[in-house]
């Protein structure tokens, strides 16, 4: 029998972990959500467990096989930087935090945010590297951008989608000679777009107000994003419903050909993040009236479906599953080939949240907690998750470093 030598060993265990890399399209929104350092796909996720030194390491779990692995190809590596400082599941010295985690074909991708120094005003980074993590290099890159508040990252083709905000910025104090932190007054809100194979970096949106943020997506070469301020200034107070300023803005929709945007005042829709986007079947919540709507694309007006006040909510290409408020003793479901509602009992403590659930394919993800308290990685067959089966969630094996 021809032995495989241990490194080919060990790439070949993870491509089998992340058979996603070979059977599905990582720029397909539909098969993939992205959480900040977790990565869902059906078969599969990418997510990230701290080691003894508390760094943070990529692993990849497999419904398939039940096991996790550790994204190096290093043989008798300790995936610590002290003992093993060239494992390529780790982060680079110079690097504050990963995030954005995406497969495409035999390539993995992530966005890598830079420390400032006396050198370097700090960058955000498209990483693309071999799926072992070696043979890194720098796709794109967001020059001068201090540590951001990175909201979302999505894969679009030959793009990923970047949206962020800052509220402070680097300045050098020309007294001491040194770098030093300076507040903004407003946030700097960005969506930006760059080009994996060439490096092009697009502003799609630029806003400077106070506490603004916001979300958003383009499809077939139109912009929809969320974008939600205020008009006055934060006193540093704790804000209360009473105390809070108004929110302003809303909803928004860009031709990116002709530069045409429409603004629908006090809306917020939810599926411009959850990775299943399709602009037939927008639902959103209409703060000002505490409804849930769906938005009509030949009238351009949003239709009440059911009352909404700050409820939890998570939905896929077939259906959304929300809760009505916070004291409600029933999920709602909504078909929106049918457009009809259906309920379910539901109970807070069973530990599942709609809005911590994510939808791919057959599987739907979640963030729990177990039967001791910790808060854990789950996944349940989509069938039983929206006929409120939770009975049948299966607890994921994370690979314990510590």
């Amino acid at each position: 029998m021809k032995k495989i030598p241990f490194i080919c060993f060990i790439t070949i265990f993870m491509l089998l972990l992340c058979s996603c890399s070979s059977t599905t399209n990582g720029s397909d929104l539909n098969n993939h959500v992205i959480s900040y350092n977790m990565t869902l796909y059906e078969d599969s996720m990418l997510y990230e467990v701290p080691n003894s030194l508390g760094e943070p390491v990529l692993c990849c779990y497999s419904i398939d096989s039940g096991k996790s692995a550790v994204m190096c190809g290093l043989p008798e590596c300790t995936h610590m930087s002290e003992t093993s400082p060239n494992c390529s599941a780790l982060m680079d010295t110079n690097t504050y935090y990963r995030c954005g985690y995406n497969i495409m074909g035999d390539k993995l991708y992530y966005i890598a945010v830079q420390n400032f120094s006396e050198k370097s005003m700090g960058s955000v980074d498209l990483i693309e590297c071999d799926i072992d993590g070696k043979n890194k290099r720098t796709a794109a890159s967001l020059a001068n951008t201090n540590l951001p508040f990175i909201i979302d990252v999505q894969y679009l083709d030959n793009y990923v989608l970047i949206t962020y905000f800052q509220n402070f910025d680097v300045e050098e104090n020309e007294n001491i000679g040194e770098n030093e932190f300076v507040y903004l007054d407003k946030y700097r809100f960005y969506i930006k777009r760059m080009e994996i194979s060439t490096g092009k970096v697009e502003t799609l949106v630029y806003r400077e107000e106070y506490d603004g943020k916001g979300s958003g997506t383009v499809y077939n070469n139109i912009l929809y994003y969320n974008y939600m301020y205020r008009t006055e200034a934060p006193t540093g107070e704790m804000l209360t419903p009473e105390t809070a300023t108004p929110l302003h803005g809303g909803f928004y929709i860009r031709n990116l050909s002709t530069g045409e945007e429409k603004e629908y005042k006090d809306m917020t829709v939810f599926g411009v993040v959850l990775g299943h986007f399709s602009p037939d079947r927008m639902i959103a919540q209409d703060r000002k009236n505490g409804k849930l709507c769906l938005f009509d694309n030949e009238t351009e007006k949003f239709i009440n479906i059911a009352d909404y006040d700050y409820g939890s909510y998570t939905e896929d290409e077939k259906d959304a599953l929300f809760t009505q408020n916070s004291k409600t003793n029933f999920l709602t479901r909504f078909n929106f080939e049918s457009g009809e509602l259906s309920q379910m009992p539901y109970s807070e403590n069973s530990g599942i949240y709609p809005s911590l659930a994510h939808t791919v394919g057959n599987t739907v993800w979640l963030m729990m907690s177990d039967s001791e308290g910790d808060l854990r990685h789950a996944y349940i067959a989509r069938e039983d998750f929206f006929a409120g089966k939770f009975d049948n969630l299966i607890f994921i094996k994370e690979i314990d470093l510590r």
